[in-house]
């Protein structure tokens, strides 16, 4: 039995559909989905369901993620190319670094008022490094359509600030277009670029000497569930 016959017998058609969605490259691995889903959630018909409702869906690809060798699959499997042209392929415009604070303000624009984030407001180039990506559809997503604002949804996505501190220590913000609008609008993509696109994290720092210094948490949360000795119940 391959992993999605087995993921729809014992977590669901939607967690089929999901993962298939999630984790294309896991499941070039014959059996790896199915170890990592079983070694980590006990089986549940509702999981998928619960996870999209908590808008979860990025969290819980990188809390798999993060007990597969991701590193040697990405030689393997992803093709060099630059922070611009992964970022084009993800469906964004990624513009230039903002080196001036009329850079800044030039994309201000795209946000509703009341909405813009603080970058706008303060001299954030003193403390960070910062670059702007815009969806290619974003002047076509209307705010007053999404009336429940949801972190990873369309409209929050599509247009983001990617900022990295200054110094030795640098820690990457990816912040989203709703602000302070969601909860936790400074980790749109849990903060890791590669949850973009593979490879990005890699672009970043070949093209601008960047990178996150800070491991990202690997620990899962969905209201409803407990976590004994790893196992989601």
């Amino acid at each position: 039995m391959d992993d999605l016959k087995w993921i729809k017998k014992h977590y669901g058609e939607k967690m089929m559909h999901l993962c298939r969605s999630l984790f294309p490259k896991i499941l070039e691995t014959e059996g790896l989905l199915q170890k990592l889903l079983s070694e980590h959630f006990y089986p549940n018909r509702d999981l998928a369901q619960d996870i999209i409702d908590a808008s979860q869906e990025e969290e819980f690809k990188s809390f798999l993620f993060s007990f597969v060798d991701v590193e040697q699959a990405k030689t393997q499997a992803i093709e060099i190319k630059t922070a611009f042209e992964l970022m084009d392929k993800a469906g964004y415009i990624l513009y230039p670094e903002c080196l001036t604070e009329e850079e800044i303000q030039s994309f201000r624009h795209w946000y509703r008022q009341g909405e813009e984030i603080c970058t706008f407001w303060t001299d954030r180039l003193k403390r960070c490094r910062v670059w702007f990506a815009v969806k290619k559809n974003a002047a076509e997503l209307n705010r007053a359509d999404f009336t429940s604002p949801t972190r990873q949804d369309k409209y929050g996505t599509s247009v983001i600030s990617i900022q990295f501190s200054r110094g030795e220590s640098q820690t990457l913000s990816i912040k989203n277009r709703y602000n302070h609008t969601v909860n936790n609008c400074d980790n749109t993509f849990n903060s890791d670029l590669d949850n973009i696109i593979p490879g990005l994290t890699d672009a970043f720092e070949r093209d601008f000497g960047v990178r996150d210094s800070v491991k990202r948490k690997t620990n899962f949360e969905l209201d409803g569930y407990v976590c004994v000795e790893g196992k989601y119940y």
